[in-house]
């Protein structure tokens, strides 16, 4: 299908691409607006713009996909390889939905000096991406704000550049703090 009528396609690499739509999920309560994942020949992500967003994505490592350019668009019900897939399909209530610019342009920018992470909280382990300022215990390891309040939770553990584990100490805004760990807060 053509760009530029309904939507522009920012096309990125299969890894860089997967850990924006990692953070775009986390900021956007999983919610993201419609990405599809071609995993054929030279595996690339494809997240569906408002057409004429004036994304640079040269600057982002990707490529903006427009007039005169065509994406394999998958079926609705098309969410597994092989082939182009949906890794988020559009949403039946809100079709005219798609990936907010500017919060892609964050993600992908935030994607590039980031690295995963695994965190332990009462509700069980889960894998984020980082950057320094949240494995520093500096900001949200959810969103990155850096508005108070800001709480402790949980134990994390990074591999450095050597590729030893390292433990570090997660904070998270109240927003982002598990429900067990928000309620037991209130309760001291």
């Amino acid at each position: 299908m053509e760009g530029g009528t309904f939507w522009d396609a920012v096309a990125v690499g299969q890894k860089p691409g997967l850990e924006a739509l990692s953070i775009l999920e986390g900021e956007t309560a999983r919610r993201p607006g419609p990405v599809i994942w071609d995993s054929r020949r030279e595996p690339r992500i494809y997240f569906l713009v408002p057409p004429r967003s004036g994304i640079n994505a040269d600057a982002l490592g990707g490529r903006l996909l427009s007039f005169g350019d065509y994406v394999a668009v998958p079926g609705l019900l098309v969410i597994e390889p092989p082939g182009p897939h949906w890794l988020v399909p559009p949403d039946p209530r809100q079709p005219d939905q798609l990936v907010d610019p500017a919060l892609l342009v964050s993600a992908l920018q935030r994607a590039a000096g980031s690295r995963w992470v695994t965190v332990s909280v009462n509700t069980g382990r889960l894998q984020v991406l980082a950057n320094d300022a949240q494995v520093g215990g500096q900001t949200c390891l959810r969103c990155n704000t850096t508005e108070p309040p800001l709480h402790p939770a949980g134990r994390g553990i990074v591999l450095d550049d050597t590729g030893a584990e390292r433990s570090f100490d997660p904070i998270f805004c109240t927003a982002h703090l598990e429900p067990e760990l928000a309620s037991k807060e209130a309760a001291e």
